[in-house]
């Protein structure tokens, strides 16, 4: 296991790390920074990223659906990254939403800005190029980025319908998500998407639940009217990195995902890796009809630790532009999430539950909206949302601050 160093504060210069003749990644989990060793001896760790075939998600027979429940489970076990394919969404919704992407990043910057993410509330809208900074050994992170998400008043999400409320609460007085006048086409490409990935992701969550020995169903209140983000990506052509190791052209530094699960859309360019138990960078390349898939911070809390939220970066190895679509689930923000008992208070069961768990209970249950508060505001310190509120204290912090 590659050594886990103590957090130090992301709105700083990182301090020196201990031995200096060895190699480390600097990543972010949540709001908090931490330098973590990486390895140049053979690893006995995942090498590759394991492919499930989706072709029998809706399949009446419960034998191969649980099939799929297996294969995931032990990928989440062994890696916390599993490929899907046969997924069900149609390959020219696919080519449509790269489209879409090249076309929106190709608008003048002037156009983007007019729905920069300072001028929403909730932290969504445009981020232009080196925004972000998860690694302060760089000049940022070489990408820009647009952000939309979960709102109860767009009526292209339907709160009303998927929850049965008369109405969305009565303290959300404005949109969450933030679009560019001049780019209708936008919202409504973006919506096309949202509308096939949505639903993919929430049969994923049932067989989430077979794979934890549960009902299909029971994770269904949870996601009633689920956190959803989803970050529309453009990585420019910059200079190749010279090494495995290098910070030098990194277009989304090292972290792990804060969500309860992530489904990626890669374009045909390499770039993404992911950092195993040993401390090894594994390729996870585009693969064409599928989604790269990955456990958030949210789901490693409710397997108790079982199904790790790895870390990963993207790094240009090719020089070349690059296009991503990740999309973000996450349990409502009502949700109070608990550590399921099967994964601390049974005994093995037939995959071997030892590997990756503990029996005993590592995260105790919290409120989804206040956790995800805790973790936004501190990433994002210039942003009015994170200044408005810098002087109240966290325990009082709450998920209605990104509402108005």
């Amino acid at each position: 296991m590659a050594e886990v160093l103590a957090p130090v504060s992301s709105a700083t210069q990182p301090p020196a790390v201990p031995g200096q003749d060895k190699k480390y990644v600097y990543f972010h989990s949540g709001s908090e920074a931490t330098y973590r060793e990486v390895s140049d001896t053979p690893s006995q760790s995942f090498t590759s990223i394991p492919t499930v075939d989706l072709a029998d998600l809706d399949s009446s027979s419960p034998e191969a659906r649980q099939r799929i429940a297996r294969e995931i489970s032990n990928a989440c076990r062994n890696c916390g990254f599993f490929y899907i394919k046969n997924h069900g969404i149609p390959e020219d919704v696919v080519r449509q939403a790269f489209a879409l992407l090249r076309r929106f990043f190709a608008l003048d910057h002037e156009a983007k800005m007019e729905a920069h993410a300072q001028k929403n509330p909730a932290i969504r809208g445009y981020e232009p190029m080196l925004e972000t900074n998860l690694d302060p050994r760089t000049k940022g992170d070489i990408k820009e980025a647009f952000t939309m998400g979960d709102c109860y008043l767009e009526p292209e999400q339907d709160y009303t319908g998927k929850t049965g409320e008369s109405g969305p609460p009565p303290n959300v007085t404005q949109p969450q998500n933030i679009w560019p006048p001049q780019a209708p086409w936008w919202r409504e490409g973006l919506y096309d998407y949202y509308a096939h990935v949505l639903p993919l992701s929430l049969k994923l969550v049932r067989v989430f639940a077979l794979g934890f020995g549960l009902d299909e169903a029971a994770f269904d209140p949870m996601f009633r009217f689920p956190i959803t983000g989803m970050r529309p990506l453009h990585y420019p052509p910059t200079p190749a990195a010279s090494s495995m190791e290098g910070n030098e052209n990194v277009g989304l530094g090292a972290h792990s995902d804060f969500s309860w699960l992530t489904l990626v859309l890669q374009d045909d360019v390499p770039a993404l890796e992911v950092l195993n138990q040993d401390g090894h960078w594994v390729d996870a390349p585009p693969a064409p009809g599928t989604f790269v898939c990955n456990v958030g911070q949210y789901l490693e809390r409710q397997s108790n630790g079982r199904y790790p939220a790895t870390v990963h970066w993207v790094r240009n190895k090719t020089g070349r532009e690059r296009y991503s679509l990740p999309f973000f689930l996450t349990p409502g923000p009502e949700v109070d999430l608990e550590v399921l008992p099967c994964c601390y208070d049974n005994d093995d069961d037939d995959d071997g539950a030892d590997q990756g768990s503990s029996k005993k209970k590592k995260y105790d249950t919290i409120n989804v909206g206040d956790l995800y508060i805790r973790r936004v505001l501190p990433a994002r310190t210039k942003h009015p949302t994170s200044i408005k509120y810098r002087d109240v204290p966290q325990e009082e912090w709450s998920y209605d601050m990104l509402l108005s």
